[in-house]
């Protein structure tokens, strides 16, 4: 069986995806990964094959504009003033850009769009996948698997639905440029027919009518070594505190809550681990006593040794920091990471507090609570136990196998395949 999956121009949306890559491809399957050209190396260390023919958008220039304009139009509800679209620098006026001296800027990232819609169409029907699966960003796999007459999946990073209407995960509009560039094809995120979902059983997003195959969450964020020194959980506690790039790159690196965070986490005695972009751990400058700065270290390998985590409010690290069994502290800066708190909140293994508002006092206060509270700390184990229980990647491959109408999926889910 071939099974293309397409994905868009951030890692962190399509590395939920990587091990049912790895479980397709373990099966004998063949799996091709349409991507960005700024992704095909990433794709290619994580163990599959990059086809880099889609656009290679600046998904934070994109960001940073997309507050812009919402700024100047006054419907920008986030505290402060959004970053400089272009350069990301602090703005101290919204006069300081002047959106009008480019006014092509979306029409050049639309024609990006159909231009890398295209080259992922051409690539479809000339290699002919029997099953798409694609990212948040790259609904582009379902609009081509209709056209194709083949079944495709939305495989979701946890937390994150389909049919969506909360400010930041609300993707209708956007899903209009598909329409335009297939007006063959009638498509929209509610004809989405079947999600591979990881989300916690008490944090469900909604999928409309599409059927959820529950997956357990198995954690990839790059290579890279375990030191020996994370093998060892020190007598006086770890806490990980980490901020992502897109963190950085939307927001700039001088947002008060991660400060906040890195000293609320020292002061507790423990052991400090931050991980974060080398821009971003050099812009904090001298760190408190005992903190150890990493740059851009694979989470997975980092949480098991931790007690608590703080972090910028990612899906992504909400559902790393559920299958590791860790307590957590979210400091969501967007609209969409706003969200994922208030979902993973109700599970009673984290605490969310607005990032861009919050204070050193409400950082501290939430950190003891995760820390002291020992119910956070049942809750954690507990979101573990569940994803534990869950079926595999694997045993999602042969359903998938099945849904394409590949006879050999009976074999593989009864476990007598060879």
């Amino acid at each position: 069986m071939r099974v293309l999956f397409t994905t868009s121009n951030w890692a962190g949306h399509w590395y939920c995806m990587v091990p049912l890559g790895w479980a397709l491809q373990a099966a004998g399957h063949e799996v091709r990964v349409t991507c960005a050209p700024a992704q095909a190396t990433a794709v290619g260390r994580a163990g599959l094959t990059p086809v880099p023919v889609t656009a290679d958008a600046d998904m934070m220039v994109v960001g940073r504009m997309t507050h812009f304009v919402a700024a100047v139009l006054g419907t920008r509800t986030l505290p402060g003033l959004p970053r400089h679209p272009l350069t990301g620098a602090a703005l101290t006026d919204l006069a300081e850009f002047d959106f009008a001296a480019d006014p092509g800027f979306w029409d050049r990232h639309a024609d990006g769009l159909r231009r890398g819609f295209d080259a992922v169409a051409g690539f479809a029907a000339q290699w002919r996948p029997d099953l798409v699966c694609h990212d948040v960003m790259a609904p582009e796999g379902a609009v081509v698997a209709a056209r194709l007459g083949v079944p495709s999946v939305f495989v979701a990073p946890g937390l994150f639905g389909t049919v969506e209407v909360e400010p930041g995960l609300d993707l209708r509009a956007a899903d209009e440029a598909y329409r335009v560039m297939a007006p063959d094809v009638d498509w929209s995120r509610a004809a989405i027919t079947h999600v591979v979902d990881p989300s916690p059983s008490s944090a469900l997003p909604p999928v409309g009518d599409a059927r959820r195959l529950p997956v357990r969450y198995v954690p990839y964020n790059g290579p890279g070594a375990l030191p020996e020194w994370a093998l060892h959980r020190p007598d006086r506690g770890r806490i990980c505190v980490i901020w992502g790039h897109s963190a950085t790159g939307i927001f700039g690196p001088d947002v008060p809550a991660l400060r906040h965070a890195v000293e609320a986490a020292a002061d507790t005695g423990a052991e400090v681990v931050l991980t974060a972009s080398a821009e971003q751990v050099d812009a904090l400058g001298t760190l408190p006593a005992g903190v150890r700065p990493l740059r851009g270290f694979p989470l997975h390998l980092l949480l098991p040794g931790c007690d608590a985590v703080l972090h910028h409010g990612s899906d992504n690290v909400m559902m790393n920091a559920a299958v590791a069994g860790v307590p957590q502290v979210a400091l969501p800066l967007d609209h969409d990471q706003l969200a994922y708190g208030r979902r993973i909140v109700p599970t009673g293994a984290a605490v969310s507090v607005p990032g861009l508002a919050a204070t050193a006092d409400e950082v501290r206060a939430a950190l003891h609570a995760v820390r002291t509270d020992p119910r956070y700390a049942a809750a954690a184990r507990e979101l573990r136990a569940e994803q534990l229980r869950r079926p595999t990647p694997t045993e999602v491959a042969a359903e998938l196998t099945a849904l394409a109408g590949h006879s050999d999926a009976r074999d593989l889910v009864a476990g007598t395949a060879g």
